[in-house]
């Protein structure tokens, strides 16, 4: 659950706030800048005042992975694909073994160099057989979960675009515990306002979808 929670947080930073390293000046590219020209001062104003004033709110992405019904509910899924999964697995290890077992047990006292050619061909195929569903099969698991965790980031997105509507905070911190921003004011904490908004928008949704599928 911990690997869940900062690959979360990791993509939610992501989309917010662009591809890493977004506006930062190469180094190298800086180092080939003809000296001789000059920069022309910049038309806009910065005002570093106002950062004194900023209003700023956070919420702990702790509580939105325990707390927040879709993910526990994607969590589950993963969790169920993959023991569907591993069921199939081990049904076609236990055919390959038995055939395995049926292939090693001959007797080739007889058998033609052809015949022995066939055989280990066919046990290798098993083989490739097996890691190949393996292969598969883990696939299958992480697109799942990658679709998962951008569902879940939309939602969230959607969300705070939503509550900041209206209540016009500049910034919106994600908070984990253990992580590297420590909370001074605890008056900020919107956590259980995020939580509730999105629980109550996933619900509304779940009762809605079986009315239009009717």
């Amino acid at each position: 659950m911990v690997l869940w929670n900062v690959v979360l947080s990791a993509l939610i930073a992501w989309a917010l706030l662009g591809k890493p390293g977004a506006g930062k000046e190469d180094p190298v590219q800086a180092t080939v800048v003809d000296q001789t020209v000059a920069e022309p001062p910049s038309s806009i104003p910065r005002d570093t005042a106002a950062l004194k004033d900023a209003h700023i709110a956070f919420f702990f992405m702790d509580s939105i992975q325990s707390q927040f019904d879709l993910v526990k509910e994607s969590a589950s899924r993963v969790e169920s694909e993959g023991r569907r999964l591993e069921g199939n697995l081990m049904g076609e290890m236990k055919k390959a073994k038995a055939r395995y077992a049926e292939l090693m047990g001959k007797d080739h006292t007889y058998s033609t160099q052809a015949e022995l050619a066939a055989d280990e061909q066919e046990l290798r195929g098993l083989e490739a057989s097996i890691q190949q569903s393996q292969a598969e099969g883990q696939e299958q698991i992480d697109q799942l979960q990658m679709n998962m965790l951008r569902d879940i980031t939309g939602k969230i997105q959607d969300y705070l675009a939503e509550y900041n509507s209206t209540h016009g905070f500049d910034f919106i911190f994600s908070i984990q515990d253990a992580g590297q921003i420590w909370v001074g004011n605890k008056g900020l904490d919107i956590t259980m306002d995020v939580v509730n908004g999105l629980n109550a928008q996933h619900r509304a949704k779940k009762v809605i979808a079986p009315v239009v599928a009717k």
